[in-house]
C-alpha cells in the first residue's frame, strides 16, 4: 500500500510533518556522532587488542618452551604433583562500564593464585611467567569483551542511519511534497474559481 494513502493533505498537517522531519534529521544527526566516536573507539580498542595479543603470544610462548624444560628435567609426574601444591583459587568482581551508552564489564581482582609453596627451579619460573600471565589475560578478557559490544553497537547504530536518511526521512519528505502539491492545487482551482465567479457577477451588474 502506498505510504500517501490515508495522508489528509491539510495545511496543518504538512506542518506537522516538517516538524517530525526536522525532529528526524536532527536525530539523525545525533546517531551520526555516535557512529562516528563509536567507530573511533573501536579502532583504538582493536589497536589495543592486537598488541595485547601479541605480548601475550610471546608469554606463552616463553612459559610453553620453560614448562617443556621443566617436564624434561622433572617428569610429567613430578610437574603435576608439584603444580597441584599451588593454590589456584581467584576472586573477581564483574563491574559495568559504558562508552556512548554501552556497556561491557570491568574486571577488577579481589584474589588472586598464590604460590605459597616450595617449586622446583624450572617450575618456579613457570609459575612466576604464569602469574604475570594473569594480570594480561584479565586485561585481555576486558578488551575483548568491550570491542565486541562496541563492534555490535556500531552495526545497530549504522543500520539505524540508514534506515532514516535511505527509508524514513525520504518517505517523509514525499508525503510533504503530495501535501504541497495538493494544497497549490486546490489554491490553483480555488483563484479559478474565483475569477470565474467574478466574471459571473460582472457580467450580470446592469
Amino acid at each position: 500500500m502506498s505510504t500517501l494513502s490515508g495522508v489528509r493533505p491539510t495545511r496543518a498537517f504538512l506542518i506537522e510533518m516538517k516538524r517530525r522531519i526536522r525532529f528526524i534529521e536532527r536525530g539523525c544527526e545525533f546517531l551520526k556522532l555516535k557512529r562516528d566516536h563509536l567507530a573511533k573507539e573501536l579502532t583504538e580498542s582493536l589497536n589495543a587488542l592486537r598488541g595485547q595479543r601479541r605480548l601475550l603470544n610471546e608469554k606463552l610462548a616463553e612459559v610453553y618452551e620453560a614448562l617443556r624444560e621443566a617436564y624434561i628435567s622433572l617428569g610429567p609426574l613430578e610437574v603435576v604433583s608439584q603444580a597441584k601444591s599451588v593454590k589456584k583459587e581467584t576472586d573477581v568482581d564483574v563491574l559495568p562500564m559504558s562508552v556512548m551508552g554501552v556497556l561491557y564489564p570491568y574486571l577488577r581482582v579481589k584474589k588472586r593464585p598464590v604460590i605459597d609453596v616450595e617449586l622446583d627451579a624450572s617450575l618456579a619460573k613457570v609459575a612466576r611467567i604464569l602469574l604475570d600471565l594473569f594480570d594480561q589475560l584479565i586485561n585481555l578478557a576486558m578488551f575483548e569483551a568491550r570491542t565486541e559490544r562496541i563492534a555490535d553497537e556500531l552495526g545497530k547504530t549504522n543500520r539505524k542511519v540508514n534506515a532514516l536518511e535511505n527509508i524514513v526521512i525520504p518517505s517523509y519528505k514525499r508525503i510533504v511534497k503530495y501535501i504541497e502539491d495538493k494544497l497549490e492545487e486546490e489554491s490553483l482551482d480555488d483563484l479559478v474559481r474565483t475569477k470565474l465567479i467574478g466574471g459571473v457577477l460582472a457580467r450580470r451588474r446592469p
